[in-house]
């Protein structure tokens, strides 16, 4: 693999500094940019798809991150509405077997 020059901001880099400087401009404008400044293989999709993944980065971890005390208290009133810990424990194993 090619590697660039060190003072060459990568593909996906190129996308967000462009973003930045143009907040409204369409993933084809984007690419089309990149293709005109050096940037041979930049696509609108691959704009998309980098676009994308920012914006599912940025908000945060999903439901499979840490703990949080909201989810805590979310768990303690599925605790209580279903009668004590034993009862959500039967549950929980009975709607795994079901996701399956």
């Amino acid at each position: 693999m090619a590697k660039r020059p060190a003072n060459k901001p990568s593909k996906a880099d190129a996308i967000r500094n462009y973003q930045k400087d143009n907040p409204g401009a369409s993933p084809s404008v984007v690419a089309d940019a990149l293709k005109k400044s050096g940037y041979k293989d930049v696509t609108p999709q691959y704009v998309s798809t980098i676009k994308s993944m920012d914006k599912r980065k940025s908000q945060g971890p999903g439901k499979s991150g840490k703990i949080t005390a909201d989810d805590l208290i979310t768990a303690k009133e599925f605790v209580e509405t279903l009668g004590g810990v034993s009862r959500a424990k039967e549950a929980v194993d009975m709607l795994s077997r079901l996701s399956v």
